[in-house]
């Protein structure tokens, strides 16, 4: 019996730890498209992002902005505020414009767009073979240039979209320098971090190595993969930041679940 009752106790105090621990650590919501007539796993209606805006803006959290994090993980500063979170968007859709900046503008909610910048100007090719491929226009370069950057910041989403879990070290290295090279040309004002497409990443870890390596030759600082887990501060390794996958099949309660617990197995 006393056995027992020490092994829930055990059980009780180690739970209590990791949601103590989860409640101090860093958000990264993960977004694509914002669509008012459709919502799906990667479309949430203008309306629910209204609201899972206003909730973060009520409910005790803190959205920083991606130099924020940068500067943080750099030691430029100390600490960041309490209950970090951090809004991005992955694809750079023209409806991020449309439907996501005005509201973003109206609650002072700073994000990141994450951008591949193979497809700027086109739409969202590399989902075409898919069975519910629906074509969605991406930003151009003039449309990128002019987002404010106290409130959007632009960041890397790989060149061509690619899978790095299924792509070899040259082919990394290659497409890491098409996706600076094309963001230079363009002159958009890009920061030092880095959205895994699909989060994918190598599963052998001397070729995962490899890639981290060739991010670090690329001037890349920050990785971020999905994971859905909250990330315990300080980061623990700067290229395997986890985010937490927003969908529009989520109710605001299960949002809420999400921002507050994040995965807890």
């Amino acid at each position: 019996m006393w056995i027992l009752l020490l092994a829930v106790l055990l059980f009780v105090v180690i739970v209590g730890l990791i949601l103590h621990r989860q409640q101090k650590g860093l958000r990264v919501l993960m977004y694509h498209k914002v669509d008012p007539v459709r919502s799906d796993m990667l479309t949430v209606t203008p309306e629910q992002l209204r609201q899972q805006v206003q909730y973060l803006r009520t409910g005790g959290y803190s959205v920083i902005t991606m130099p924020d994090l940068l500067a943080y993980v750099q030691g430029q500063r100390l600490s960041l505020p309490k209950r970090p979170v951090l809004v991005t968007f992955d694809d750079a859709y023209e409806n991020n414009l449309t439907y996501a900046l005005p509201i973003l503008k109206e609650h002072q909610t700073p994000a990141t767009i994450f951008v591949p910048t193979a497809y700027i100007g086109d739409i969202n090719a590399w989902d075409s073979g898919t069975p519910s491929f629906i074509a969605d226009n991406l930003l151009t370069a003039e449309q990128l240039k002019g987002l404010s950057p106290s409130l959007i910041s632009l960041a890397y989403h790989s060149h061509r979209h690619i899978n790095y879990k299924h792509t070899d070290p040259a082919g990394i290295r290659d497409d890491l320098k098409e996706n600076k090279q094309t963001a230079q040309e363009m002159a958009l004002p890009m920061v030092s971090a880095f959205a895994y497409p699909y989060g994918g990443r190598p599963k052998k870890p001397v070729v995962r190595q490899q890639m981290y390596d060739a991010m670090v030759a690329a001037g890349i600082q920050l990785g971020f993969r999905i994971g859905n887990r909250i990330n315990p501060l300080p980061i623990r390794h700067p290229f395997d930041i986890n985010r937490i996958d927003i969908r529009g099949t989520d109710s605001l309660s299960a949002f809420k679940r999400k921002v507050r617990w994040g995965k807890l197995l």
